[in-house]
């Protein structure tokens, strides 16, 4: 026999609709009379992206030396990055970067805050692998060459030719 659950609190239902936007995070917006859904980056289309966007991504790293990241802060990265950010922002909508140039002034500016915001965990992610190989790198350099695991002990090392 089925038994009614209760209505989840509020704050549940809060939760869940958080969640559902974190792992979801799509937004449909109606601009110049086109529906558009803007969409985060896939995994493969991400590593396309990042590697398009590096310097945009070096841009954001600046930015966030002090932990933060404010949207007011990255909007004046999209004009010193314009040769990319159209490009990679009008993917993200399935749009043509001329039409997305098009736009009015106010619905490029909400187009681009949204679609920031819908791929602001791919950024943060991009940032934060960067960081990660600075810090490992700069760790590898204080405490000098490392050996691979499949590498024999540098004093067990012998060259091919050599009589040991």
């Amino acid at each position: 026999m089925a038994t009614k659950l209760p209505a989840a609190p509020a704050s549940e239902t809060t939760s869940t609709a958080d969640d559902l936007a974190i792992l979801h995070p799509d937004r449909t917006l109606i601009l110049d009379g086109r529906t558009i859904v803007l969409r985060e980056y896939g995994f493969f289309e991400g590593l396309d992206v990042a590697d398009r966007a590096a310097m945009f991504i070096t841009d954001l790293i600046a930015l966030s030396e002090d932990g933060t990241l404010r949207y007011a802060q990255v909007r004046r990265l999209f004009g010193r990055h314009r040769a990319v950010i159209p490009a990679i922002a009008a993917q993200a909508g399935d749009v043509e970067a001329t039409w997305l140039e098009a736009l009015a002034p106010d619905e490029l500016e909400l187009y681009l805050a949204t679609w920031f915001a819908v791929n602001a965990a791919f950024f943060v992610r991009e940032v934060l692998a960067e960081l990660r190989e600075v810090q490992l790198l700069a760790a590898g350099a204080s405490a000098g060459a490392i050996s691979s695991p499949d590498s024999p002990p540098p004093a067990t090392a012998t060259l091919p030719d050599s009589a040991a």
